[in-house]
């Protein structure tokens, strides 16, 4: 299974437009922060990684 991370969020993604992500790298825009883009993974390395729980907006379902 794929999924979205980014590099200080601390849960998994299903949609790299969910708003948990989107929301955030909007404001690091506008605040002239560099914006990551969340990276493509597969479940077990983000799980490897550390993000072990999935978004509740958009989390993947039966996880």
């Amino acid at each position: 299974m794929t999924v979205y991370i980014t590099a200080r969020g601390d849960r998994y993604h299903a949609d790299p437009e969910c708003g948990h992500i989107t929301g955030p790298q909007n404001t690091a825009r506008t605040m002239g922060w560099t914006v990551h883009p969340a990276q493509e993974v597969s479940l077990s390395e983000a799980q490897e990684r550390g993000k072990t729980e999935p978004c509740p907006t958009c989390g993947p379902a039966g996880t």
